[in-house]
């Protein structure tokens, strides 16, 4: 079966006991402190995929892994381990810069309105020199 990072953050929500989709997209959304919320129309795909596969298995009480599921999990664990260290890396990154940009707004509907007529092309233009640095990799 082909990898799906949805596969294992829904296997590891099911390895320790079994949960119904309501609590494994609670648990994905505490993984990420609310920076990530998977949908149900990613959710239950992946759940019919690993039922078909023999990954997990339905329960009255919800979802839970099997035997050939661990197998799958620990043969995936770190690849798994790397994409999700570099989704929090970049989480960060990316709340860093959001921050940065609303500041940069802000200050800019705060600033005095002739000043930022008279800079508008130097702000432009920096902007635009900032965003070929990253594309050039400078």
């Amino acid at each position: 079966m082909k990898y799906h990072l949805s596969d294992m953050l829904i296997l590891e929500q099911v390895s320790g006991e079994p949960k119904k989709p309501y609590r494994i997209i609670k648990g994905i959304i505490a993984k990420f402190e609310m920076d990530y919320k998977p949908s149900t129309g990613m959710i239950y795909p992946a759940i019919d995929r690993m039922i078909k596969a023999g990954y997990i298995i339905k329960t009255p009480e919800g979802y839970i892994i099997t035997e050939e599921g661990k197998k799958y999990r620990s043969k995936n664990r770190e690849n798994y381990e790397m994409m999700i260290s570099n989704f929090l890396d970049n989480k960060l990154f990316f709340k860093n810069l959001r921050k940065a940009v609303r500041e940069l707004i802000m200050t800019i509907k705060e600033a005095d309105k002739d000043y930022i007529r008279e800079k508008q092309d130097i702000i432009i233009e920096e902007i635009g020199r900032i965003s070929r640095k990253i594309k050039n990799k400078e």
